[in-house]
């Protein structure tokens, strides 16, 4: 099969570079390039002969990957590896609805030295638990590189760091996907405790009905979807009352609880002890 050297890329993507050229941290550990692709409509690129490691981390939304032997289907917490001189291309998955979208976070690296006894040696896909925070890193690299030395220079060599612990350990999951994107929903939910969080709310973070969305927390968690809400606001509630001198009140309210004695009531119930309790018996 003969592959083109080919990339169509619309308007609507953005993409973050960073090479050895911008950062010689990124040459100590032989990454040859690295950066984040937030695809949006239209994003597909052929390569005929690469001459570098390739790793495409999917953060979110889908792609694909192809090869003359065989064609990926890329999905959120997945990485893909290719080695060099395997001509491949990827790009957005289509799907028959207006929200495509495919946000990659991908690391280049030498063909020959330190990553050859790392790497494997044909093209792998697996799942992931690095992908979203190899996002996050990448991006706050290219954030640091606008920064004045010596805390630009420090922060970036920690950054690089980082990256090569990522992709040296890729740290897949044995969790279920359905597990994995349950636990994203109540992450999400946690990011905002004091929100009055509706199961029809959570249950479009996932996404899927509310019927569908009570059998997946009962399946996985061992009840609803509000019962395990409200264990995770007193678990941080705990926190907040061992680890704090905050007002009983102000935790009371970034827990998700105006009303004090609702709040004291549930957590007495969840604890055994009222929240002036526990923080005499457990502050440190």
């Amino acid at each position: 099969m003969g592959w083109p050297e080919y990339f169509k890329i619309s308007d609507q993507c953005r993409s973050t570079i960073i090479d050895q050229a911008q950062l010689v941290a990124l040459e100590k550990h032989q990454i040859v390039q690295c950066g984040v692709n937030y695809a949006r409509d239209s994003f597909t690129i052929y390569r005929r002969n690469p001459n570098m490691h390739m790793l495409l981390f999917t953060c979110s939304g889908k792609g694909w990957l192809d090869t003359p032997s065989r064609k990926w289907q890329l999905v959120p917490n997945s990485v893909m590896y290719v080695p060099p001189g395997h001509e491949n291309g990827f790009g957005i998955e289509h799907e028959d609805n207006d929200n495509e979208s495919w946000d990659v976070a991908w690391v280049m690296l030498a063909s020959e030295g330190l990553w050859e006894d790392i790497l494997p040696h044909g093209v792998t896909y697996s799942d992931t638990r690095c992908a979203d925070l190899l996002r996050q890193t990448i991006d706050g690299l290219h954030q640091s590189m606008s920064l004045p030395y010596p805390v630009g220079h420090e922060l970036g060599e920690n950054l690089v760091e980082q990256i090569r612990l990522l992709v040296s350990h890729r740290l897949p999951t044995s969790n279920p996907t359905s597990l994995q994107r349950l636990d994203k929903v109540f992450s999400r939910a946690q990011e905002q405790f004091h929100r009055n969080w509706q199961v029809s709310e959570l249950a479009a973070l996932h996404p899927c009905s509310e019927a569908h969305f009570h059998r997946l927390c009962q399946q996985y968690y061992g009840h609803g979807p509000m019962s395990h809400l409200t264990r995770l606001r007193m678990e941080y509630a705990a926190r907040l009352l061992s680890s704090t001198e905050w007002p009983i009140q102000h935790i009371c309210e970034l827990s998700g609880y105006p009303n004090p004695a609702n709040f004291s009531t549930r957590f007495k119930k969840w604890s055994s002890l009222t929240p002036r309790e526990f923080r005499q018996r457990f502050k440190y």
